[in-house]
Protein backbone atom coordinates (compact mmCIF):
# COMPACT_ATOMS: atom_id res chain seq x y z
CA UNK A 1 0.00 0.00 0.00
CA UNK A 2 1.39 3.40 -0.90
CA UNK A 3 2.18 5.96 1.79
CA UNK A 4 -0.48 8.31 0.35
CA UNK A 5 -3.16 5.60 0.44
CA UNK A 6 -2.17 4.62 3.97
CA UNK A 7 -2.43 8.22 5.06
CA UNK A 8 -5.86 8.46 3.45
CA UNK A 9 -7.17 5.39 5.31
CA UNK A 10 -5.57 6.64 8.49
CA UNK A 11 -7.41 9.94 8.22
CA UNK A 12 -10.63 8.09 7.39
CA UNK A 13 -10.26 5.95 10.52
CA UNK A 14 -9.56 9.00 12.68
CA UNK A 15 -12.62 10.73 11.24
CA UNK A 16 -14.78 7.71 12.04
CA UNK A 17 -13.42 7.55 15.59
CA UNK A 18 -14.09 11.28 16.01
CA UNK A 19 -17.69 10.85 14.89
CA UNK A 20 -18.21 7.97 17.32
CA UNK A 21 -16.50 9.90 20.14
CA UNK A 22 -18.51 13.02 19.39
CA UNK A 23 -21.76 11.04 19.35
CA UNK A 24 -21.01 9.35 22.68
CA UNK A 25 -19.82 12.63 24.21
CA UNK A 26 -22.96 14.42 22.98
CA UNK A 27 -25.11 11.69 24.51
CA UNK A 28 -23.27 12.11 27.82
CA UNK A 29 -23.86 15.86 27.65
CA UNK A 30 -27.59 15.60 26.96
CA UNK A 31 -28.20 12.98 29.66
CA UNK A 32 -25.73 14.28 32.21
CA UNK A 33 -26.03 18.03 31.88
CA UNK A 34 -29.10 18.66 34.01
CA UNK A 35 -28.99 21.64 36.38
CA UNK A 36 -30.37 21.64 39.93
CA UNK A 37 -33.35 23.65 38.70
CA UNK A 38 -33.96 21.06 35.99
CA UNK A 39 -33.80 18.24 38.52
CA UNK A 40 -36.18 20.07 40.84
CA UNK A 41 -38.66 20.47 37.96
CA UNK A 42 -38.33 16.85 36.88
CA UNK A 43 -38.88 15.56 40.40
CA UNK A 44 -42.04 17.67 40.56
CA UNK A 45 -43.26 16.07 37.32
CA UNK A 46 -42.43 12.53 38.44
CA UNK A 47 -45.64 10.48 38.87
CA UNK A 48 -46.43 8.71 42.12
CA UNK A 49 -49.35 6.42 41.38
CA UNK A 50 -49.75 5.64 45.07
CA UNK A 51 -50.53 9.28 45.85
CA UNK A 52 -53.33 9.66 43.31
CA UNK A 53 -55.86 7.43 45.04
CA UNK A 54 -55.79 9.64 48.15
CA UNK A 55 -56.61 12.84 46.27
CA UNK A 56 -60.32 13.78 46.34
CA UNK A 57 -60.99 10.92 48.78
CA UNK A 58 -61.01 12.80 52.06
CA UNK A 59 -64.63 11.74 52.58
CA UNK A 60 -64.84 8.31 54.23
CA UNK A 61 -67.32 7.06 51.64
CA UNK A 62 -64.82 7.55 48.83
CA UNK A 63 -62.38 5.14 50.48
CA UNK A 64 -64.81 2.24 50.92
CA UNK A 65 -64.33 -0.85 48.78
CA UNK A 66 -68.08 -1.32 48.36
CA UNK A 67 -68.40 2.26 47.09
CA UNK A 68 -65.58 1.66 44.60
CA UNK A 69 -67.30 -1.49 43.32
CA UNK A 70 -70.70 0.21 43.11
CA UNK A 71 -69.06 3.08 41.25
CA UNK A 72 -67.46 0.67 38.81
CA UNK A 73 -70.84 -0.86 38.00
CA UNK A 74 -72.50 2.55 37.67
CA UNK A 75 -69.71 3.79 35.40
CA UNK A 76 -70.57 1.05 32.91
CA UNK A 77 -74.36 1.09 33.40
CA UNK A 78 -76.36 2.69 30.54
CA UNK A 79 -79.44 2.42 32.71
CA UNK A 80 -78.29 5.57 34.45
CA UNK A 81 -79.24 7.57 31.33
CA UNK A 82 -82.65 8.75 30.24
CA UNK A 83 -82.53 6.62 27.09
CA UNK A 84 -80.98 3.59 28.74
CA UNK A 85 -78.23 3.65 26.12
CA UNK A 86 -75.53 6.02 27.45
CA UNK A 87 -73.04 5.12 30.19
CA UNK A 88 -69.95 6.96 31.40
CA UNK A 89 -67.93 4.36 29.49
CA UNK A 90 -69.79 5.22 26.28
CA UNK A 91 -67.54 8.26 25.93
CA UNK A 92 -64.69 7.34 28.29
CA UNK A 93 -63.69 4.03 26.71
CA UNK A 94 -61.57 1.81 29.02
CA UNK A 95 -59.85 0.14 26.07
CA UNK A 96 -58.73 3.57 24.83
CA UNK A 97 -57.29 4.92 28.07
CA UNK A 98 -60.71 6.30 29.11
CA UNK A 99 -60.56 8.78 26.22
CA UNK A 100 -63.46 9.78 23.98
CA UNK A 101 -61.89 8.43 20.81
CA UNK A 102 -65.21 8.30 18.92
CA UNK A 103 -66.15 11.94 19.63
CA UNK A 104 -69.30 10.75 21.37
CA UNK A 105 -69.61 14.14 23.08
CA UNK A 106 -70.37 15.77 19.75
CA UNK A 107 -72.51 12.86 18.53
CA UNK A 108 -74.75 13.19 21.57
CA UNK A 109 -74.85 16.96 21.22
CA UNK A 110 -73.79 18.47 17.86
CA UNK A 111 -73.84 21.90 19.53
CA UNK A 112 -71.40 20.86 22.27
CA UNK A 113 -68.55 23.31 22.87
CA UNK A 114 -66.31 20.94 24.79
CA UNK A 115 -64.98 17.45 24.12
CA UNK A 116 -64.82 14.82 26.85
CA UNK A 117 -61.27 14.65 28.30
CA UNK A 118 -59.49 11.48 29.38
CA UNK A 119 -60.03 10.27 32.94
CA UNK A 120 -56.80 8.55 33.96
CA UNK A 121 -55.50 10.42 37.00
CA UNK A 122 -58.61 12.62 37.10
CA UNK A 123 -58.58 12.52 40.92
CA UNK A 124 -55.52 14.78 40.96
CA UNK A 125 -57.51 17.67 39.53
CA UNK A 126 -58.80 20.57 41.62
CA UNK A 127 -61.59 21.58 39.22
CA UNK A 128 -63.66 19.55 36.77
CA UNK A 129 -64.90 20.12 33.23
CA UNK A 130 -62.98 22.40 30.87
CA UNK A 131 -64.60 25.45 32.48
CA UNK A 132 -64.24 24.20 36.08
CA UNK A 133 -67.96 24.30 36.82
CA UNK A 134 -67.63 21.50 39.40
CA UNK A 135 -65.31 21.61 42.40
CA UNK A 136 -65.39 17.91 43.32
CA UNK A 137 -65.16 14.63 41.46
CA UNK A 138 -68.52 13.47 42.78
CA UNK A 139 -70.43 16.63 41.85
CA UNK A 140 -68.96 16.37 38.34
CA UNK A 141 -70.55 12.94 37.95
CA UNK A 142 -73.95 14.24 39.04
CA UNK A 143 -73.83 17.13 36.57
CA UNK A 144 -73.32 14.70 33.69
CA UNK A 145 -76.31 12.56 34.69
CA UNK A 146 -78.71 15.50 34.67
CA UNK A 147 -77.25 17.19 31.61
CA UNK A 148 -79.78 16.84 28.74
CA UNK A 149 -76.90 16.73 26.25
CA UNK A 150 -75.15 13.83 28.00
CA UNK A 151 -76.98 11.24 30.14
CA UNK A 152 -80.25 13.18 29.84
CA UNK A 153 -81.67 11.60 32.99
CA UNK A 154 -83.29 13.20 36.02
CA UNK A 155 -82.48 12.98 39.69
CA UNK A 156 -85.54 10.88 40.48
CA UNK A 157 -85.06 8.49 37.55
CA UNK A 158 -81.39 7.96 38.44
CA UNK A 159 -82.21 7.24 42.10
CA UNK A 160 -85.04 4.88 41.14
CA UNK A 161 -82.64 2.91 38.95
CA UNK A 162 -79.94 2.96 41.64
CA UNK A 163 -82.28 1.52 44.27
CA UNK A 164 -84.04 -1.00 42.01
CA UNK A 165 -80.83 -2.49 40.64
CA UNK A 166 -78.26 -2.16 43.42
CA UNK A 167 -79.90 -1.83 46.86
CA UNK A 168 -79.88 -5.58 47.55
CA UNK A 169 -76.21 -5.95 46.54
CA UNK A 170 -75.07 -2.87 48.49
CA UNK A 171 -77.36 -2.68 51.55
CA UNK A 172 -74.88 -0.77 53.72
CA UNK A 173 -74.53 2.00 51.13
CA UNK A 174 -78.14 2.13 49.98
CA UNK A 175 -80.13 1.49 53.16
CA UNK A 176 -81.97 4.77 52.58
CA UNK A 177 -83.62 3.25 49.52
CA UNK A 178 -85.99 1.51 51.93
CA UNK A 179 -86.92 4.79 53.58
CA UNK A 180 -88.11 6.65 50.50
CA UNK A 181 -91.81 6.37 49.83
CA UNK A 182 -92.43 7.12 46.13
CA UNK A 183 -95.81 5.61 45.22
CA UNK A 184 -97.37 7.43 42.31
CA UNK A 185 -94.32 9.62 41.79
CA UNK A 186 -93.54 10.57 38.17
CA UNK A 187 -90.70 8.99 36.22
CA UNK A 188 -88.77 12.25 36.00
CA UNK A 189 -88.33 14.85 38.70
CA UNK A 190 -85.47 17.26 39.15
CA UNK A 191 -85.03 20.90 40.18
CA UNK A 192 -83.07 21.31 36.93
CA UNK A 193 -85.11 19.54 34.26
CA UNK A 194 -88.55 18.55 35.65
CA UNK A 195 -89.15 21.32 38.15
CA UNK A 196 -92.93 21.04 38.40
CA UNK A 197 -92.72 17.32 39.20
CA UNK A 198 -89.96 18.03 41.72
CA UNK A 199 -92.14 20.57 43.56
CA UNK A 200 -94.94 18.01 43.83
CA UNK A 201 -92.74 15.73 45.91
CA UNK A 202 -92.73 16.20 49.67
CA UNK A 203 -89.77 17.86 51.38
CA UNK A 204 -88.85 14.51 52.93
CA UNK A 205 -88.92 12.81 49.53
CA UNK A 206 -86.75 15.48 47.94
CA UNK A 207 -84.25 15.28 50.81
CA UNK A 208 -84.08 11.49 50.54
CA UNK A 209 -83.59 11.60 46.78
CA UNK A 210 -80.81 14.17 47.11
CA UNK A 211 -79.04 12.06 49.73
CA UNK A 212 -79.07 8.96 47.51
CA UNK A 213 -78.12 11.01 44.47
CA UNK A 214 -75.01 12.23 46.30
CA UNK A 215 -74.13 8.63 47.27
CA UNK A 216 -74.42 7.76 43.58
CA UNK A 217 -71.99 10.52 42.62
CA UNK A 218 -69.55 9.70 45.40
CA UNK A 219 -69.53 6.03 44.41
CA UNK A 220 -68.56 6.92 40.84
CA UNK A 221 -65.91 9.27 42.24
CA UNK A 222 -64.58 6.48 44.49
CA UNK A 223 -64.14 4.23 41.44
CA UNK A 224 -62.46 6.96 39.39
CA UNK A 225 -60.11 7.97 42.23
CA UNK A 226 -59.25 4.44 43.29
CA UNK A 227 -59.07 2.66 39.96
CA UNK A 228 -58.47 5.06 37.04
CA UNK A 229 -54.77 5.47 37.61
CA UNK A 230 -52.20 6.29 34.92
CA UNK A 231 -49.22 4.02 34.46
CA UNK A 232 -45.62 5.11 34.81
CA UNK A 233 -44.17 6.51 31.57
CA UNK A 234 -40.65 6.40 30.14
CA UNK A 235 -40.22 9.95 31.44
CA UNK A 236 -40.72 8.78 35.03
CA UNK A 237 -38.17 6.01 34.60
CA UNK A 238 -35.78 8.53 33.07
CA UNK A 239 -36.07 10.82 36.10
CA UNK A 240 -35.24 7.89 38.36
CA UNK A 241 -32.14 7.08 36.30
CA UNK A 242 -30.93 10.69 36.26
CA UNK A 243 -31.58 11.06 40.00
CA UNK A 244 -29.48 7.93 40.56
CA UNK A 245 -26.66 9.44 38.49
CA UNK A 246 -26.87 6.63 35.92
CA UNK A 247 -26.57 8.47 32.58
CA UNK A 248 -26.04 5.18 30.73
CA UNK A 249 -29.40 3.85 31.94
CA UNK A 250 -30.98 7.25 31.16
CA UNK A 251 -29.62 7.09 27.60
CA UNK A 252 -31.27 3.69 27.18
CA UNK A 253 -34.65 5.13 28.21
CA UNK A 254 -34.80 8.38 26.21
CA UNK A 255 -33.12 9.10 22.91
CA UNK A 256 -31.02 12.23 22.45
CA UNK A 257 -33.88 13.77 20.50
CA UNK A 258 -36.42 13.02 23.26
CA UNK A 259 -34.05 14.32 25.97
CA UNK A 260 -33.49 17.49 23.94
CA UNK A 261 -37.28 17.88 23.80
CA UNK A 262 -37.42 17.53 27.57
CA UNK A 263 -34.86 20.32 27.92
CA UNK A 264 -37.04 22.55 25.75
CA UNK A 265 -40.10 21.59 27.78
CA UNK A 266 -38.38 22.64 31.01
CA UNK A 267 -37.17 25.95 29.55
CA UNK A 268 -39.22 28.73 31.13
CA UNK A 269 -38.69 30.88 28.01
CA UNK A 270 -40.42 28.24 25.86
CA UNK A 271 -43.19 28.22 28.43
CA UNK A 272 -44.57 24.66 28.46
CA UNK A 273 -43.68 23.89 32.07
CA UNK A 274 -45.17 27.18 33.29
CA UNK A 275 -48.65 25.64 33.01
CA UNK A 276 -47.99 21.94 32.46
CA UNK A 277 -46.37 21.15 35.79
CA UNK A 278 -47.05 18.70 38.59
CA UNK A 279 -47.29 14.89 38.32
CA UNK A 280 -50.07 15.03 35.72
CA UNK A 281 -48.31 17.76 33.70
CA UNK A 282 -51.09 20.19 34.58
CA UNK A 283 -51.30 22.83 37.30
CA UNK A 284 -55.14 22.60 37.20
CA UNK A 285 -55.29 26.30 36.41
CA UNK A 286 -57.25 28.18 33.75
CA UNK A 287 -55.49 30.22 31.11
CA UNK A 288 -56.28 32.20 27.99
CA UNK A 289 -54.30 30.63 25.15
CA UNK A 290 -56.11 32.19 22.19
CA UNK A 291 -58.55 29.32 21.61
CA UNK A 292 -61.81 31.19 22.22
CA UNK A 293 -64.11 31.75 19.26
CA UNK A 294 -65.03 35.37 18.41
CA UNK A 295 -68.73 36.04 18.03
CA UNK A 296 -69.87 32.84 19.79
CA UNK A 297 -71.06 32.40 23.38
CA UNK A 298 -68.15 30.99 25.33
CA UNK A 299 -68.39 28.15 27.80
CA UNK A 300 -65.18 29.36 29.42
CA UNK A 301 -63.92 29.80 32.98
CA UNK A 302 -65.96 32.98 33.44
CA UNK A 303 -69.16 31.09 32.67
CA UNK A 304 -67.96 28.05 34.62
CA UNK A 305 -67.60 30.12 37.78
CA UNK A 306 -71.16 31.40 37.43
CA UNK A 307 -72.47 27.81 37.16
CA UNK A 308 -70.28 26.59 40.01
CA UNK A 309 -71.37 29.26 42.48
CA UNK A 310 -75.01 28.56 41.64
CA UNK A 311 -74.64 24.77 41.97
CA UNK A 312 -76.46 23.10 44.85
CA UNK A 313 -73.63 20.55 45.03
CA UNK A 314 -70.67 22.90 45.40
CA UNK A 315 -68.42 22.65 48.45
CA UNK A 316 -69.99 25.56 50.31
CA UNK A 317 -73.45 23.99 50.03
CA UNK A 318 -72.27 20.62 51.42
CA UNK A 319 -69.50 21.53 53.85
CA UNK A 320 -68.30 24.17 56.27
CA UNK A 321 -66.58 27.24 54.75
CA UNK A 322 -63.22 26.34 56.31
CA UNK A 323 -63.25 23.15 54.21
CA UNK A 324 -63.69 25.07 50.96
CA UNK A 325 -60.70 27.43 50.61
CA UNK A 326 -60.36 27.06 46.85
CA UNK A 327 -63.99 28.09 46.37
CA UNK A 328 -63.82 30.89 48.93
CA UNK A 329 -60.81 32.43 47.18
CA UNK A 330 -61.70 31.61 43.61
CA UNK A 331 -60.24 34.02 41.03
CA UNK A 332 -63.14 35.87 39.41
CA UNK A 333 -61.38 38.60 37.43
CA UNK A 334 -63.37 38.79 34.20
CA UNK A 335 -60.41 39.79 32.04
CA UNK A 336 -58.45 36.73 33.18
CA UNK A 337 -61.32 34.23 33.04
CA UNK A 338 -62.93 35.24 29.73
CA UNK A 339 -61.71 32.81 27.09
CA UNK A 340 -59.81 30.77 29.70
CA UNK A 341 -59.90 26.97 29.84
CA UNK A 342 -58.42 24.37 32.14
CA UNK A 343 -54.87 23.22 31.50
CA UNK A 344 -55.18 19.58 30.35
CA UNK A 345 -52.88 16.80 31.43
CA UNK A 346 -50.17 15.85 28.94
CA UNK A 347 -50.04 12.27 30.13
CA UNK A 348 -51.84 9.45 28.35
CA UNK A 349 -51.85 11.15 24.96
CA UNK A 350 -51.58 7.87 23.07
CA UNK A 351 -55.33 7.55 22.53
CA UNK A 352 -56.19 11.27 22.42
CA UNK A 353 -58.19 11.84 19.22
CA UNK A 354 -57.93 15.64 19.32
CA UNK A 355 -56.61 18.51 21.39
CA UNK A 356 -57.81 21.73 23.08
CA UNK A 357 -61.20 22.09 24.75
CA UNK A 358 -63.11 21.87 21.48
CA UNK A 359 -60.92 19.32 19.73
CA UNK A 360 -59.88 21.79 17.03
CA UNK A 361 -56.42 20.27 16.56
CA UNK A 362 -56.17 16.67 15.42
CA UNK A 363 -52.51 16.12 16.24
CA UNK A 364 -49.75 17.46 18.47
CA UNK A 365 -47.92 19.01 15.54
CA UNK A 366 -50.85 21.40 15.08
CA UNK A 367 -50.84 22.23 18.80
CA UNK A 368 -47.14 23.12 18.74
CA UNK A 369 -47.70 25.21 15.61
CA UNK A 370 -50.48 27.12 17.39
CA UNK A 371 -48.11 28.12 20.18
CA UNK A 372 -45.58 29.38 17.65
CA UNK A 373 -47.73 32.40 16.93
CA UNK A 374 -51.13 32.25 18.64
CA UNK A 375 -53.63 34.64 17.09
CA UNK A 376 -55.15 36.86 19.76
CA UNK A 377 -58.19 39.10 19.74
CA UNK A 378 -57.60 42.88 19.93
CA UNK A 379 -57.35 44.17 23.50
CA UNK A 380 -57.92 40.64 24.84
CA UNK A 381 -55.89 39.41 27.77
CA UNK A 382 -53.70 36.44 26.86
CA UNK A 383 -51.50 34.31 29.12
CA UNK A 384 -48.96 33.06 26.60
CA UNK A 385 -46.30 34.40 24.28
CA UNK A 386 -45.03 32.88 21.03
CA UNK A 387 -42.76 29.89 21.63
CA UNK A 388 -40.46 30.82 18.71
CA UNK A 389 -39.03 27.34 18.15
CA UNK A 390 -36.94 26.31 15.18
CA UNK A 391 -38.30 23.42 13.08
CA UNK A 392 -35.84 20.91 14.58
CA UNK A 393 -36.81 22.07 18.09
CA UNK A 394 -40.46 21.48 17.34
CA UNK A 395 -39.59 17.93 16.33
CA UNK A 396 -37.63 17.46 19.54
CA UNK A 397 -40.50 18.75 21.66
CA UNK A 398 -42.96 16.51 19.83
CA UNK A 399 -40.71 13.50 20.45
CA UNK A 400 -40.70 14.22 24.17
CA UNK A 401 -44.48 14.66 24.40
CA UNK A 402 -44.93 11.23 22.86
CA UNK A 403 -42.82 9.80 25.72
CA UNK A 404 -45.60 10.69 28.15
CA UNK A 405 -48.15 8.28 26.71
CA UNK A 406 -48.96 5.47 29.13
CA UNK A 407 -51.55 2.85 29.70
CA UNK A 408 -53.76 2.57 32.76
CA UNK A 409 -52.12 1.18 35.87
CA UNK A 410 -55.33 -0.69 36.72
CA UNK A 411 -58.89 -0.89 35.50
Amino acid sequence: MSRTLASFFGLLLLSALFVVFHHVHAADDIHGGWSEDDMRSMRGLRLSVEGIADKNRSNELLRRDDAIELGRLLFHDPGMSGSGQVACSTCHRPENGYQDTEFMTFRLDPEARHRAPGLLGVALQDWFFWDGRADSLWSQALAVIENPAEHASSRLQAVRHLCARYSESFPALLRDCLRIDLPGAPVHASPLAAEENWRRLSAAQREGIDKLFVILGKSIAAFEAGRLLPGVSRFDLYVDAIAAGDSAAAAAILSEKEAAGLKLFLDAQVGCVNCHNGPMFSNSGFFVVATDTPGQPEHDRRRGIEILLDSEFNCLKWSEPENCPKLLYIKKDEAETTGAYKVPSLRNLRHAPAFMHDGRFKNLEAVIEHYQNPATLPLRHVDIRPAALFPHQREQLLSFLNVLGTEAASK
